[in-house]
């Protein structure tokens, strides 16, 4: 196991070179960053709701040089362009088309979803079947349908009726922003330099003040819809890593999925972490997918 401090995580993650392009896909402009030699086996990094591709900064350039890496802003988060109506299959169709893309991937990567990542994720690797090589699902919670009951793990964005990612907030300074910055679900994290970056670059500036990168229009009417019933159709190497605390995903849950998908691995838990995993134990995490990779010789 590496011996490196938070701090010492996020200063090699920014210290590595990392290219940011636009591409238009599914309709959309979105933005990516990317690391590493394209002609390397591919990694996509896939953040959850309301975060960005920087949450997979510090992350991803940990798989150098043995990895082509890319970490994108779906639409309507990051930097990526905001649309008139969101859904989780149209998110899904803009990762099928980047995937695809081989300017972008010289062959289809491995998918690593955290949160709604991990959905999105999932819905893809249905699509692809065994023309993916693997996918990890970082504590994405699926569970049967249940009438009036949330299907996806979606519970995360919404609190007794209220959508709280569909109100827009504006603050006077990005001090101010930065300082209401917060985790959904709550949670503690002592990693605090971690959980400063991240603030600081989930703000932009408006017309009227400093607010939030990610539109909040794409939380007010999205409605969970359970994929459980597809899990089935998921053909390639699969892992679901969930947190020993996590709020969204428990033991009982992340086994039920694994049994429906065929090639799955046992489920793997990570001590001392909260539903951020990457905020509470970013070099566990790190580890654990490369003993994944590891052992699908990929």
């Amino acid at each position: 196991m590496m011996e490196m401090s938070a701090a010492d995580v996020l200063l090699k993650g920014l210290s590595l070179p990392v290219k940011q392009k636009f591409v238009e896909l599914a309709g959309a402009q979105l933005n990516i960053l990317e690391w590493g030699d394209p002609t390397r086996p591919g990694l996509l990094f896939l953040h959850g709701g309301a975060a960005h591709a920087g949450w997979w900064r510090f992350i991803a350039p940990f798989f150098l040089p043995d990895y082509h890496c890319i970490a994108v802003d779906i639409s309507g988060h990051g930097d990526s362009a905001r649309r008139s109506e969101y859904t989780p299959v149209l998110w899904s169709e803009e990762v099928l088309a980047l995937v695809r893309d081989r300017s972008l991937f010289t062959n289809t990567p491995v998918i690593i979803g955290h949160s709604m990542g991990g959905l999105i994720g999932s819905r893809v690797a249905v699509v692809l079947a065994k023309e993916l090589p693997g996918l990890v699902i970082v504590d994405s919670s699926v569970r049967p349908h249940k009438p009036n009951h949330p299907a996806e793990g979606n519970s995360n964005i919404r609190s007794k009726g209220s959508n709280l990612l569909g109100r827009k907030r504006i603050y006077e300074s990005s001090q101010q922003a930065r300082a209401r910055f917060r985790l959904i679900p709550p949670q503690p994290c002592k990693n605090e330099v971690l959980l400063e970056y991240i603030a600081a670059n989930s703000i932009r500036k408006m017309d009227d003040g400093w607010s939030w990168k990610y539109d909040p229009h794409a939380f007010r009417n999205l409605q969970p819809v359970s994929i459980f019933d597809q899990l089935k159709k998921i053909a390639c190497p699969t892992a679901i890593i969930f947190a020993q605390h996590s709020r969204i995903l428990d033991r009982e849950t992340a086994e039920n999925m694994r049994d429906e998908i065929r090639n799955s691995l046992d489920v793997i838990e990570i001590a001392d972490a909260h539903h951020h995993i990457m905020l509470d134990q970013p070099i566990v995490l790190i580890e654990e997918l490369k003993r994944i990779l590891k052992i699908w010789k990929y």
